[in-house]
This record gives C-alpha cells, sequence and structure tokens, in this order.
C-alpha cells in the first residue's frame, strides 16, 4: 500500500497537466533518463558524518537509528551524460525503507522527504559524465525528512531515488533549462510531467540499540464540558435537535478533553484512527454504580496508524460529544432526563520522545491508565433523531 500511495503522488502531476491539457497525449509524459539499470545505487552509513544533527537529534536521541547518518552515491553507467534535477525546497526524491516481510512489498518507508512548497521556485541539479558519481548525504531524520522508530535489534534498509532529469544528445547540451520554463496555458513546467526512473540500492543491515532508561511517563487526562453548540452530527450520521430544552440532551452535550505530559521529557502517545486517541467514557445514574457507556457496533475501513506528540509540560486537546469519541459510542443509556456523573479513562500506549517530539525514542508500550475526575451534569431527554 504505502508503494502504491506512493507511486499515486509522484504521478499525479502527469494527470493534473493531462486534465488541464486535453491536446496533450501520452508521448507528452516520455521517460527522459535512461532505464534503472543504467544506474547504480549504493546505500552506506557515515559513522563519521559532520551533518548537522538537528532539533530531532540531540541528547539520547542522537544514539538512535532514526539519527544515523548515510551516504546515497549515484553512479552512471549508461554511455550518455545525463543531468538530475528537482525542484522546491526539498531534498532529492530519495527514500529509504526496511525490510518488513508482512507488507504487500516487503519493504516499509521509515525515511522520506517531506512534502513543501516553497516559494519562489527553486531548482538543484548535477550533471553525471558516463561513469561519473555524485553523492548526497543525510541522516533518517532532518528537518526535511520525516523518519519512522526502530525496534531494538537488526534492521536491513535500502535506498530509493526516484531521478527525474534528463540525457544529453548531443553531449554538453543544456537540456534541462528548456523544460523548467512554464509555458501557459499550463502553470507548471513540462520538467513535471515525464515519467521516472526509480533506482533501488544494495541492502545494509544495522542494529537499533537499547535506549537509555528514562523513568516514568506521566499523564493527567482532564475532562470538561464546553458550552456551546454540537460540532457534528452522530456517528450514525442522523442530524440532531439541539434547540430549546434539548441542548440539555446527551447528544447536544460537548465536551473538551486535554491530556497533559506532566513529565519533562517529551512523548508521543500512539494509536489507531479506528480505536480514537484511546479515551473511553463510564456514567453514573443518581445512587447508581459506574458503568461503561456502550460502543456501538460498526465496521471501519481505514484503520490508520498513528502518533501524538505531547511536548513536557504541555497537553493536546479536543472537543468531542460522546456519539463522536473515537470508536463511537451508544448514548441510549444516557437518554432519561436525570442527573448522572460521568468520567473518563485516557489508555496510554507512549513513549518518551526526540527533543522536538518528532519520533519515538522506542517503540510505544501500553503504560497504566488515567482517569479523570468524575464530571456532575443534569440532562433532559434526548431530542428525537431523524
Amino acid at each position: 500500500m504505502a508503494h502504491l500511495r506512493f507511486k499515486l503522488i509522484r504521478l499525479a502531476p502527469i494527470y493534473l497537466y493531462l486534465f488541464c491539457c486535453p491536446l496533450l497525449t501520452a508521448s507528452d509524459a516520455p521517460q527522459l533518463l535512461p532505464d534503472a539499470d543504467k544506474f547504480r545505487l549504493t546505500l552506506v552509513e557515515d559513522r563519521n558524518s559532520t551533518l548537522p544533527l538537528g532539533p530531532s537529534c540531540t541528547g539520547e536521541a542522537a544514539q538512535t537509528l532514526t539519527c544515523r547518518a548515510f551516504t546515497v552515491t549515484l553512479e552512471n553507467l549508461s554511455k550518455k551524460a545525463v543531468r538530475i534535477s528537482w525542484g522546491g525546497c526539498n531534498e532529492p526524491e530519495i527514500r529509504i525503507d526496511r525490510k518488513e516481510p508482512n507488507s504487500s512489498s516487503g519493504w516499509w518507508p521509515v525515511s522520506q522527504i517531506k512534502r513543501e512548497t516553497c516559494r519562489p521556485m527553486t531548482w538543484a541539479s548535477f550533471r553525471l559524465a558516463p561513469g561519473e558519481k555524485n553523492k548526497y548525504a543525510t541522516r533518517l531524520i532532518s528537518p526535511r525528512r520525516y523518519a519512522e522508530t526502530f525496534a531494538v535489534g537488526s534492521h536491513t534498509l535500502r535506498a530509493e531515488w526516484v531521478l527525474f532529469g534528463c540525457t544529453e544528445d548531443p553531449e554538453g547540451a543544456d537540456c534541462l533549462s528548456s523544460l523548467q520554463v512554464v509555458r501557459p496555458p499550463s502553470s507548471a513546467p513540462r520538467f513535471d510531467f515525464q515519467e521516472p526512473v526509480s533506482v533501488i540500492s544494495n541492502e545494509v543491515t544495522l542494529d537499533a540499540p537499547v535506549p537509555t532508561v528514562f523513568g516514568t511517563l506521566k499523564f493527567a487526562l482532564e475532562v470538561t464540558v464546553r458550552p456551546g453548540p454540537l460540532l457534528s452530527a452522530g456517528s450514525a450520521g442522523k442530524s440532531v435537535n439541539c434547540t430549546g430544552d434539548a441542548s440539555a440532551s446527551i447528544d447536544c452535550i460537548v465536551f473538551h478533553y486535554a491530556i497533559h505530559n506532566l513529565g519533562d521529557r517529551p512523548v508521543r502517545h500512539a494509536g489507531f484512527s479506528c480505536s480514537g486517541y484511546g479515551i473511553t467514557p463510564e456514567y453514573r445514574p443518581a445512587n447508581g454504580e459506574w458503568q461503561p457507556v456502550p460502543s456501538n457496533a460498526w465496521v471501519c475501513t481505514a484503520n490508520i496508524f498513528f502518533e501524538m506528540p505531547i511536548l513536557a509540560g504541555r497537553a493536546t486537546e479536543q472537543d468531542f460529544a460522546l456519539s463522536t469519541l473515537a470508536p463511537g459510542y451508544d448514548t441510549s443509556v444516557l437518554r432519561a432526563a436525570g442527573d448522572y456523573s460521568l468520567r473518563f479513562t485516557f489508555w496510554p500506549n507512549a513513549c518518551f520522545a526526540s527533543p522536538d517530539g518528532a519520533f519515538c525514542l522506542a517503540r510505544p508500550e501500553k503504560q497504566e491508565p488515567v482517569r479523570s475526575p468524575e464530571i456532575s451534569i443534569r440532562l433532559n431527554a434526548a431530542a428525537p433523531t431523524h
């Protein structure tokens, strides 16, 4: 899936160009560089690198595999000179993957460029004569690269460089300049609308060390009732009447949670979109016992893994209604008018993070749950839905 998503992203400009300019045909997006087998890509770790550590890699983070420096060398094996170029503020289109047998392709991206827009547009390029090499040095994470956490143990990596450019014909001719000019009515240069050449490197196997012991992660959960309108319809997609007395029904109560990082180090909380941020509700009727609010039966078709940074002494906050708090809760048990108490529990799946919160220093682990103080609310009968 990761490779499919990447291919769709990199081909998107071609489709946009063809849509905007219907007179073009498939031949207007040609391959301008030699085939991939006319290049050699070599990935090597550089233990003596002088690259800046950057904001993510100070302190203990500098020892992680995520902060290691690598050199990627591209060699032109063809018989013609080529020019390789890229635009904007990004690094070259170099991605580093980790061998992952459980993925569809056998590999998983662990370091890739950020998609940023820079103005004014600038171009970077280099020329490779036959047999010539170009070296590019980078850390797995940098101000312009995302990177993932590595579990302790051995990891096999490889690089993939998606090449955009052109072949000199005749030798010495400037084949780039004319491609990088924007000619109306198009809003993009023809350079962007070529079939790129993807070159894959050798494999290297490295060890991710055991991280330093940092202590205990400390969280607090605060949940309050926020005055104001309901932010969205219920999870079932039904509209809700929140006017008049109905504004005090459970379907119209808006809550606000704040997950506080009480420690002195940045942390990251991990989860899946289908199960939300790991917050579960309980309720208690007047003179009753605490009971969990039952969750709705539903099907989630896109369960996406996420990691949420929380810097030291800070909090992550969000408004929600019980019906919209993932994975979705059945509010029918709170439809009768009366006095209730509510409380919420946060189930951290967390790690200590890099100084800027960009990545975990070790894989997230389940922590002791944290419960919010109880909230007393008076509810009117639930409003009818339609």
